[in-house]
């Protein structure tokens, strides 16, 4: 119709404007009907050079559809070419937005004209199996018999099992539905619960674990599972210099879930704020309320000397030795060290600072346990897992340096962290556990994300440098529950191990944390050939969501993340 209409008008002016027009009318023609079914802006390319500046302007952010992904299912946003309802560069205003939007979900999302002169065509581009939906967007400028056209391709594309949405509802066209937000609580519900954060004092965002709105990353999806599940959920931020205010508003919550990192309530606080924390927390416990983790679970799960208490489980190694005092360590690792490389790790932490892999240098293990005993002036060869330096020290030093950090009588260290790990005693959380080093270490570790007692997610760490599979040093491979991979390793601890762990870390009369790991490290099994794997730590503080990592800080939020993450 635009062509018969532009053909008239040059008609008008002149016959010889018209003869011109007749020569220029095919090429325009192909262009136009190149750019009603195109089929050329396909996943993992950027925008035709053609089309920039003219369909999708480069300097035109909300009329310019964002690079397309490399992989990955297709909606078409259909429109209509032609009408009034159209911006300057040919398309209804909500078309390249809507499209942004699929993409920005983890989908590929193309515009595609619909005109009843390319009706085959156009069956075929939305009839293609990666295609998982459509959203119509094409207003009221279709004739009728062109639009009894295009109801009837998408009868067909209902009938091929393919998604139809109206207007700008994404959703219905396949869009996995994503919130950056709290969705709206519920009218009524059976239970309150709340999420609980704190942010560090003169952090950005509040701590390396937050993203740009304050809140981590993980949070808003936590408290949107449990809104979805029927109960309310509030998101909390706990203020140390109004505690009496915070005391007073949790009291009539239901469950709480706290969601702070090992040690941020002690960074630029002053002292007492943890124990504070803590007492709240115990408080609202003894009074029938729940609260993941508990301080008590942390403590006696989270700690450390856990695998001392799990040495004789079958996931436990049973030369597993805690250190409380001085006198404790120096005889206890001049012992171990003496009979085979060791781990000696920290009890607080979390990113593999204070945790050393330790060989003996210039002088040969002794065949038995307890055959030999080192000196202070026997050589050792130390690595920190938190970035895999190396340093050389004496048996001396590397106590000295535990006890009372990098003093004269320690010597020179690299490390970024001053030691005294037995500092403040048991109580206080002081305390070093002594383990073999297993040697296939270097092949990774394999944890096991849980819910409670179910198994969520089985993720494989591999060191990418070193030996430490810790933060971003490693690679991720993500496993279903139920993978052959891990199949005897998951029978073994959710079958064997799990219903003793409550018992062996005196927990019993407590739920297990609602989001924990178990952290294993193959090692040798009896027979040869064969692989067992042993606990190198728990962590049930408060575990992030590994998928969610690729997301977490910065200015990024969960709808920059990948769809299948």
């Amino acid at each position: 119709h635009s062509r018969h209409r532009l053909r008239d008008e040059l008609w008008l002016v002149s016959p010889l404007v018209f003869a011109r027009s007749c020569f220029l009318v095919p090429a325009w023609a192909s262009r136009l009907h190149a750019t009603m079914g195109r089929t050329d802006i396909i996943p993992g390319t950027d925008i035709p050079e053609g089309l920039v500046g003219t369909l999708y302007p480069a300097d035109s952010p909300a009329n310019k559809l964002s690079k397309q992904l490399a992989e990955g299912k297709i909606i078409y946003v259909i429109e209509v070419r032609g009408g009034d309802d159209k911006n300057e560069f040919g398309h209804r205003p909500e078309v390249i937005p809507t499209a942004n939007k699929i993409i920005e979900a983890g989908m590929n999302a193309v515009p595609l004209f619909y005109s009843w002169g390319n009706d085959e065509s156009f069956r075929t581009t939305v009839l293609d199996p990666k295609v998982v939906g459509v959203v119509c967007i094409t207003g009221a400028v279709l004739p009728s018999f062109s639009k009894d056209q295009l109801d009837k391709v998408i009868d067909d594309l209902k009938s091929a099992g393919k998604l139809v949405a109206e207007g700008t509802d994404i959703y219905s066209a396949g869009v996995p539905k994503r919130f950056n937000t709290l969705m709206e609580q519920p009218g009524t519900y059976k239970y309150k619960c709340a999420v609980i954060q704190f942010k560090v004092p003169g952090a950005p965002n509040g701590g390396s674990d937050k993203g740009a709105d304050g809140n981590r990353v993980d949070s808003i999806p936590i408290a949107n599972g449990i809104i979805k599940a029927g109960a309310r959920c509030d998101l909390l931020l706990y203020d140390y210099q109004k505690h009496d205010e915070f005391v007073a508003s949790v009291q009539d919550y239901d469950a709480l879930l706290v969601r702070i990192n090992p040690g941020q309530l002690s960074q630029g606080t002053g002292e007492g704020v943890q124990e504070r924390f803590d007492n709240t927390m115990n408080d609202l416990l003894a009074k029938g309320k729940l609260v993941w983790s508990s301080p008590s679970v942390q403590t006696q799960m989270g700690a450390k000397d856990a695998l001392v208490k799990i040495k004789d489980m079958s996931c436990g190694l049973p030369d597993t030795f805690a250190y409380y005092e001085a006198k404790e360590l120096e005889e206890g690792f001049k012992k171990s060290m003496a009979f085979q490389p060791r781990v000696i790790k920290q009890n607080r932490g979390s990113a593999g600072e204070g945790i050393w892999l330790v060989w003996l240098q210039n002088k040969p293990y002794c065949k038995n346990f307890g055959d030999a005993y080192l000196s202070d002036n026997d050589q050792l060869k130390l690595m920190e897992m938190n970035d895999n330096h190396v340093e050389y020290h004496t048996v001396g030093e590397f106590i000295e340096f535990c006890v009372n950090g990098p003093t004269a009588k320690a010597g020179a260290w690299k490390s970024t962290f001053p030691g005294k790990y037995l500092e403040g005693g048991k109580e206080a959380g002081g305390q070093l556990v002594d383990q073999r080093l297993l040697p296939r270490i270097s092949e990774g570790e394999v944890r096991m994300l849980m819910v409670g007692d179910v198994l969520q997610m089985i993720i494989h760490k591999k060191p990418e440098s070193g030996l430490s599979a810790v933060g971003g040093m490693s690679a991720y491979t993500y496993y279903r529950p139920g993978a052959p991979e891990y199949a005897e390793l998951e029978k073994k601890f959710l079958g064997q191990d799990l219903p003793q762990l409550k018992k062996s870390l005196d927990i019993e009369g407590e739920p297990l944390p609602l989001l924990w790991t178990s952290d294993f490290i193959p090692a040798d099994g009896a027979e040869p050939g064969s692989t067992e794997y042993v606990v190198g730590e728990f962590n049930c503080s408060c575990v992030g969501i590994s998928k969610f990592q690729a997301v977490c800080g910065g200015g990024k939020t969960m709808g920059g993340g990948p769809h299948e993450d």
